[in-house]
């Protein structure tokens, strides 16, 4: 049996299987931190796949899109959850995978969309990304691809790297160093809204800064995977913002490699689609999962993947 990382307790899903199904190896998902968004939607779905058919899923907490592509192509997980950056980058071989070169990645699903957030306090009196300067920002998590990107929006103000303190933190803490006076800006992306964020606005105002229009095409037209997108101004309890708040999302998505069997990959993602209508209500990011967008194709799909969608006339 193939080498399974030691999943954290609350990473996961009880396997179970049908009557009379075979318990088969078990079928590793790579979702990111237990905080995140990327989790509780690789739970519903796991949960779901392990209720209708032979596959044994479990659900493992990991440091994100990043490690997932790592994790796959060592074989230690068989389908992990990724941003439409880290796929595209990595089978590329673009971005933070330009050492790396092409790598052995290929699409499953895409599922939701995922938002940039970048937040202060209320009390900070930043009203803007190009107050930044000089301010102790968190750019992300540690192992996230969006990294990359974080860091062009911020050259798109005038701000490099150098000219901000940087921290790598989840969602959670940076909400919390947020809170404590730590930190004075985090960004994060994860689908709206956020478990670690929502937790740290329940007794904290926090402000959403907007991406000017002119970053966000600046982005658009660097990078084909992003598309606009808009952050509600009551997603979040003690969110000041009165309008809504523009930004950039990603599709996050499902991705494999072509070691994994054919007949697996088939298999999680037929059901997963067969059983939307149990899980679709678990939370804002499961209720965009649609046949409409599922076969969104970033970079070439996994024979399984491919076959069910065109089964269902998803895919040419």
């Amino acid at each position: 049996m193939k080498k399974i990382i030691p999943l954290i307790l609350t990473g996961i899903v009880t396997c179970m299987a049908l009557t009379g199904c075979e318990v088969n190896e078990p079928f590793v998902v790579g979702t990111a931190s237990s905080t995140g968004t990327f989790y509780y939607v690789g739970a519903a779905i796991g949960n779901a796949v392990s209720d209708n058919c032979d596959l044994n899923v479990m659900v493992q907490a990991t440091a994100g899109s990043n490690e997932n592509v790592a994790l796959l192509l060592s074989k230690d997980i068989d389908v992990g959850m990724a941003n439409s950056d880290a796929i595209y980058g990595a089978y590329h071989g673009e971005m933070s995978y330009a050492d790396a070169g092409e790598l052995d990645v290929m699409e499953v699903a895409a599922l939701y969309e995922s938002q940039l957030h970048v937040f202060v306090t209320e009390k900070s009196g930043i009203t803007d990304i190009s107050q930044l300067k000089g301010k102790r920002v968190c750019v992300g998590s540690q192992g996230t691809s969006y990294l990359f990107i974080n860091e062009a929006i911020l050259n798109a103000y005038g701000i490099t790297i150098d000219d901000i303190t940087p921290y790598y933190m989840n969602y959670a803490e940076s909400a919390q160093a947020l809170a404590d006076g730590d930190i004075d800006a985090a960004f994060q992306t994860g689908g709206y809204p956020i478990a670690g964020i929502q937790q740290y606005a329940a007794t904290t105002s926090f402000r959403m800064l907007p991406v000017s229009d002119v970053v966000v095409e600046e982005i658009l037209e660097a990078y084909p995977f992003a598309r606009p997108s808009m952050i509600p101004p009551d997603v979040y309890e003690n969110q000041t913002n009165e309008e809504e708040v523009s930004t950039i999302a990603y599709h996050t998505c499902l991705f494999t490699s072509s070691w994994v069997d054919e007949d697996r990959i088939y298999e999680f993602t037929k059901t997963m689609m067969e059983t939307l209508d149990s899980y679709k209500d678990t939370n804002d990011a499961t209720r965009q999962i649609s046949p409409d967008t599922i076969a969104t194709e970033y970079i070439p799909f996994h024979p399984g993947a491919a076959r069910y969608y065109r089964e269902a006339g998803l895919l040419d």
